[in-house]
């Protein structure tokens, strides 16, 4: 809220405002050694490191400091014009109060006006507005200094001007100002949000110490052992022409970053790693691109595929859909909830080995991919399967998701096909076109719930209707087991072409494959090295784990023959997939989009396992499921979105009420061709048949 006195300014300034209480002062909360400040403005707590301040400059030898050492808030304004009016301060302290939610006015304690120009000056309408904030001080920069004497003259503020006109400014917003022997400091300022549904490890911000690395905050609610998350003021990017710039994000507890330590979701994984020396390319892009970290999303153990009920060493997190007791299901489960959960973050990085992303979009109601294999490169990242890992993006806003789905995967950080054991991508990916019909699997769909599947058709017939697309029905499994391939098995290393014999791929067997991939090589890459470190560590002690960890980490039944085995029959088996069912051609790189569902059929599934049995509720991997559709881009290296399309009322076994839940359905394309389902989306998207989400219980109003 604004403060009543400024009323009269705002509207002389043609600015529309609210009455409001006065200016708070502020308080301290707390100290640390380190340079970090906690204290209270209008009993919002906020963060400021003092130690690596974002701006320091002397002032100009005569001022009119009081004190030579003070400690107070300041909102930093920067001109474009020459001349500033009141009109103008009132416009950008009113847009300073609308886009930014860690700006407030207790920040108008004092004010620092800088200029683009090479010189400036106050005008009598912005000495008047300034005179009625009732600000304790006015910093101007050194290009006002040709009006100073006639802004002493007619003002009744403390006014002050510092010694140079250095480019170096800090960026517009509001700050932690120090005055101490003549030199102002200041210090960027974060807004401390608390984490409510428990989706992070804990919160981070960058130090501004010039080596790129980031600080684990480590600061809780007193009521509640909950991290807090520094979230930094929107301001600051304004001057920033990045195309991510400002953007907050949260990275999934695999990923590398610079300074801290990356748990990957195990507490014994957490005592024998060393904090990160470099932040992860894929990470670093992002930064690169001006996006800020905020925190760091929790994952299941390893990335794992555990239900929350399994979860040993962290707390699963809360999903804020529906009556608040749902799944988050597993591995990117902390980024997609707080995506879902919170509106001061925008996006939230995860990865997909099995489902680990689209399975939590889908809980979530929220907009994720897993992107083709090969994609992104996960250099610094906790694997899983380097033949099958992907990272992907969580975003509530289908516009703002496609954006930075294209700004983030770039040629450049495509992975060897080496790793992935998949040829490059083919030049047809290269084009981008429409999709010739969308592919409806009878064997996988309706979805369970009759009310689901009214929004699933309901989505369809404007997808049709508006781009005369057909949708086809088909048999995805007969499709697969009807894939003409010659098949090395298991144990039996074959090269491509040293087969003559044509084999069919059973379910069975492709799963099976998968299980050697992922089995075997989080053995060779995770498992090893952590048993080897927790042993000589702890006095021969094997480390706590989650089950199947437990006994997979100790040993594989897999030899490096049935592994090389398990990647030429996938190597084989993606060929003749994109030869007969995800086929491209010269005017569109995938001539088809198949329907799949990733999520529970309609029905809720709980946090709580109990709930997940009898009517009307659902397991997201009910037991004994021999495979999904979520199996198949893992295995044949497509691209599968999951995109929020409706919701659905259900009767709460935990608040004994209706509550409402999201309905998904997953779009995949041939392998390369995410740009081209990118495309299809943003069609959607302006076609209105795909809209942006909200967060808290309901995905949509």
């Amino acid at each position: 809220m604004i403060p009543s006195r400024l009323l009269a300014v705002f509207a002389l300034a043609g600015v529309s405002v609210t009455a409001g209480p006065g200016r708070p002062e502020l308080k301290h909360v707390g100290t640390r050694a380190r340079g970090e400040e906690f204290f209270q403005l209008d009993n919002i707590t906020y963060l400021t490191d003092t130690l690596y301040p974002a701006y320091t400059e002397a002032l100009a030898g005569v001022h009119d400091l009081s004190e030579d050492h003070d400690v107070f808030p300041l909102t930093h304004i920067i001109a474009e014009a020459p001349v500033v009016t009141g009109k103008f301060l009132g416009r950008i302290l009113e847009r300073y109060e609308q886009e930014d939610d860690v700006f407030n006015h207790a920040f108008l304690h004092a004010v620092l006006i800088s200029s683009s120009s090479h010189s400036a000056e106050l005008d009598e309408s912005a000495v008047t507005f300034l005179e009625s904030l009732n600000l304790t001080h006015v910093f101007l920069d050194a290009k006002f200094s040709g009006c100073l004497s006639q802004v002493r003259t007619s003002a009744s503020f403390p006014l002050s001007v510092l010694r140079s006109d250095r480019e170096g400014r800090p960026p517009p917003g509001p700050y932690y100002a120090i005055v101490r022997r003549g030199t102002l400091s200041l210090s960027s300022v974060f807004r401390l949000y608390t984490d409510h549904y428990r989706a992070f490890v804990d919160g981070v911000y960058s130090v501004n110490d010039g080596t790129g690395r980031f600080r684990s905050l480590g600061f809780f609610s007193p009521e509640w052992p909950v991290p807090s998350i520094p979230v930094p003021s929107r301001i600051y990017s304004w001057t920033d022409d990045r195309p991510l710039a400002g953007q907050r994000f949260g990275v999934k507890d695999i990923f590398d970053v610079k300074g801290l330590v990356t748990t990957s979701g195990s507490i014994a994984w957490a005592m024998v790693t060393d904090a990160a020396n470099a932040t992860a390319p894929a990470i670093q892009r992002i930064l690169d691109l001006g996006g800020v970290i905020v925190g760091k999303p929790k994952t299941s153990q390893f990335a794992s595929a555990g239900e929350p009920w399994v979860w040993d060493d962290a707390f699963p997190p809360f999903n804020p859909r529906g009556d608040g007791w749902l799944s988050c299901s597993a591995s990117s489960a902390g980024s997609a909830c707080a995506v879902a959960a919170y509106p001061w973050l925008d996006f939230a990085i995860g990865s997909d080995t099995g489902t680990s992303m689209r399975r939590p979009a889908a809980v979530a109601g929220v907009y994720g991919q897993r992107p083709s294999v090969g994609r992104m490169t996960l250099e610094g990242v906790t694997p899983i399967s380097y033949s099958t890992d992907t990272a992907g993006v969580f975003c509530r806003d289908p516009h703002k998701w496609i954006n930075f789905s294209r700004q983030w995967y770039t040629p450049g950080l495509y992975q060897d096909p080496a790793i992935t054991g998949l040829p490059a991508y083919d030049k047809s990916a290269l084009l981008k076109g429409m999709p010739k019909k969308i592919l409806y699997p009878i064997d996988y769909l309706p979805l369970k719930n009759p009310a689901a599947e009214l929004a699933l058709q309901s989505f369809l017939a404007k997808v049709t209707s508006k781009f005369d697309i057909p949708v086809e029905l088909f048999n995805w499994t007969e499709r697969i087991e009807s894939l003409p391939l010659p098949l090395p098995l298991p144990g039996s290393p074959q090269s491509d072409t040293a087969s003559s014999s044509s084999s069919a791929l059973s379910l069975s067997r492709l799963l099976s494959h998968l299980l050697t991939l992922w089995i075997d090589e989080q053995h060779h890459l995770v498992g090893t090295v952590l048993v080897s470190k927790f042993a000589s560590r702890f006095s021969g002690l094997y480390p706590p784990l989650e089950p199947p960890m437990r006994t997979s980490f100790a040993s594989t039944p897999y030899t490096p023959a049935m592994h090389e085995s398990a990647r030429a029959a996938r190597r084989l088996a993606v060929a003749a997939n994109e030869a007969h069912i995800q086929r491209g051609s010269d005017t569109a790189c995938s001539e088809s989009l198949i329907l799949s569902d990733i999520g529970t059929g309609g029905y809720p599934a709980y946090r709580e396992e109990a709930l997940n049995h009898g009517a009307n509720a659902s397991f997201l991997a009910p037991p004994g499921t021999g495979g999904t559709p979520g199996d198949f881009c893992p295995f044949f290296g497509c691209v599968d979105a999951t995109l929020p399309i409706g919701q659905v009322a259900y009767w709460s076994k935990k608040t004994h009420r209706e509550e409402m839940m999201p309905v998904t359905i997953g779009l995949v394309a041939k392998r390369g061709c995410d740009d081209m389902l990118y495309d299809f989306v943003e069609k959607l998207t302006d076609a209105g048949i795909l809209e942006p989400v909200r967060t808290g219980t309901r995905v949509f109003g």
